[in-house]
């Protein structure tokens, strides 16, 4: 990078004592951002960059060739006769106010090469029932995060239109030529490494070369520490530290599905178990559905609301979201209520933990007995394999008995 960077500040010298050495035949506009090509050659039809969706970006020329175009009438700009540079028929239009008056307008930078040469991170998208490792782009340049059209359209990404269609300007100064950016993600899960998490939202662009970008705003938001020389990233910042660290999206990582490639042959009959599909959807009525009876002429209880930090209030507003999605929960209109808060999980996250007390206060009692403990190690004492089952959010799995799902609101 430091290379690069006393590269093109050479190139800016040079380009202003071009500018300084020849006066142009007619005036010309022109992008002030060098280029990240090389100077080619003097060729009448020098060959194209790598072409990118995003747009193209031509480098500058020699002197010897703006020279030798000028004198043969050739257009400065794809070096064919019959016309000039400001009617040239394959040069984008410019902004008519070069964009500096539009408070909208956007760049990306479009860099040229194998995308191995520049700084990617391995990152895991999530969303609904989906987790798709990639890699994206850091670049400083883009002054916003981008989702490649036909990734997001491969992968069935959710979209919806943005409420201001963002014109997005080139390093050249021209427009992206399929007009203005229209559509963006619905707020993804960003899993980077195994402890740093997100909701990051993604503006639509064609964009194959670089499927993800990772712009300035979020190079802002998140500060990262970057080791030019080993290629390393690192989040000491203190937005991370609290908000993306502090592990309130936690439960967010183990929600996908498990690859069956790598479930051992001997569960292969039970790979239903291991889906995540099963756990989002509750059981059937039966018989025995879980009633909440409660006392009659039970005044309704008061309860008090606890005060929730930032990431806190964060987390239940996606904890809320989750339910509402899945169907667990609904919007309730009862009298009654019973508060949240939240306490820490051993591995940093946070678990919601509703006060139900005034609740149980107020309910008939199950009096049926319970197996003895004793009992049940007794049974167990010549055993020397145990297993252990996890179950996938067991508890919000209790079907309720109809009539009573509405009893337990939270507030």
């Amino acid at each position: 990078m430091i290379l690069r960077s006393l590269t093109l500040d050479q190139r800016f010298r040079e380009r202003r004592q071009e500018r300084m050495a020849a006066a142009p035949s007619l005036p010309v506009r022109r992008s002030e951002t060098p280029s990240t090509t090389s100077v080619r050659p003097p060729n009448s039809t020098p060959s194209p960059p790598e072409p990118m969706e995003i747009g193209l970006a031509r480098g500058p020329l020699s002197p010897a060739e703006r020279s030798r175009r000028r004198t043969q009438n050739l257009c400065l700009y794809c070096g064919q006769p019959g016309h000039l540079l400001r009617g040239c028929p394959i040069r984008p239009p410019l902004p008519s106010d070069g964009g500096k008056n539009h408070p909208s307008l956007i760049s990306l930078k479009c860099v040229f090469g194998s995308a191995s040469a520049h700084l990617t991170i391995p990152v895991i998208l999530q969303w609904r029932e989906r987790s798709v490792n990639a890699s994206a782009i850091i670049d400083s340049g883009a002054s916003n995060n981008f989702f490649d059209l036909t990734l997001a359209t491969s992968l069935a990404v959710p979209t919806r239109l943005k409420k201001n269609p963002t014109p997005l300007q080139m390093v050249d100064g021209s427009t992206l030529r399929t007009g203005p950016i229209t559509h963006e993600t619905t707020p993804l899960m960003l899993l980077i490494g195994t402890k740093h998490q997100e909701h990051l939202q993604w503006d639509i662009v064609p964009s194959p070369l670089f499927p993800l970008v990772l712009g300035l705003p979020w190079l802002r938001t998140h500060n990262p520490s970057i080791d030019w020389s080993s290629n390393t990233v690192s989040f000491p910042s203190h937005h991370c530290q609290h908000f993306c660290m502090n592990g309130y999206t936690t439960e967010k990582i183990g929600f996908s599905t498990y690859p069956a490639s790598e479930l051992p042959v001997k569960y292969s009959d039970f790979q239903d178990v291991f889906e995540k599909r099963g756990a989002d959807t509750l059981p059937p009525h039966r018989e025995y559905d879980c009633p909440i009876d409660l006392l009659l002429g039970a005044p309704i209880p008061h309860v008090r609301i606890y005060n929730l930090s930032v990431p806190e209030s964060q987390s239940l507003k996606e904890y809320i979201e989750d339910g509402l999605q899945k169907g667990f929960i609904r919007h309730s209109t009862s009298p009654a209520g019973a508060g949240i808060f939240f306490v820490g999980k051993k591995d940093g996250g946070l678990r919601p933990c509703v006060d139900y007390r005034a609740l149980n206060a107020i309910t008939v009692r199950n009096r049926y007995p319970l197996p003895l403990i004793p009992e049940l190690l007794d049974r167990v004492k010549n055993a020397c394999i145990f297993t252990k089952i996890d179950v996938r959010g067991a508890y919000n799995l209790v079907r309720m008995r109809r009539g009573t799902s509405g009893r337990p609101p939270s507030v």
